[in-house]
């Protein structure tokens, strides 16, 4: 039956039919491609989210790091005070609470003494030279740096070891 009604249609007819099958033809490409923009759209978006979420978690762990050295000087300075006992298990406590919040999330204190020093990771606060290292060594911590992965969150300030100067004579 449908090919009887294409034998009767007129030539007007006809060219209004292929008119509208490239019509459809056009707009299924045109939405063929929207969805793929707005594929694309959602995955820049997922990665821009994600990125927002670990930039504010680094800031809020570069809060919690701050805080943490504190509660640790807190904790060592009780050792050589007469604090209370209970007030001295809390502190500690509490420390511990926080040292294990940062380790769950990832952030390690940085282990340099005895490593090549690295501008990039390391902050240097004094150079001293010695005749026991051949390259720029860190040679003494004197504030601990944390990273969570491969970012340094907070560089270590350290005395680097510079190899002595050979005198010509």
């Amino acid at each position: 039956m449908g090919l009887r009604i294409l034998d009767g249609m007129s030539e007007e007819g006809a060219e209004s039919l292929e008119e509208l099958k490239a019509q459809n033809k056009e707009l299924l490409e045109r939405l063929s491609y929207a969805m793929a923009e707005m594929a694309n759209l959602r995955r820049v978006m997922e990665k821009e989210v994600s990125r927002a979420e670990q930039a504010a978690a680094e800031r809020l762990l570069r809060k919690l790091i701050t805080v943490y050295e504190d509660l640790e000087r807190v904790v060592k300075s009780l050792e050589t005070t007469d604090a209370p006992p209970t007030l001295a298990q809390a502190l500690q406590m509490v420390y511990r609470e926080l040292t294990n919040i940062l380790a769950s999330e990832g952030v390690e204190k940085m282990d340099v003494i005895g490593k090549e020093f690295n501008p990039f990771d390391h902050e240097a606060v004094e150079y001293i030279e010695s005749d026991t290292v051949t390259v720029d060594t860190v040679a003494e911590v004197l504030s601990n740096g944390y990273r969570m992965g491969d970012k340094i969150l907070k560089p270590p300030r350290v005395k680097v070891a510079r190899p002595m100067k050979q005198s010509s004579g």
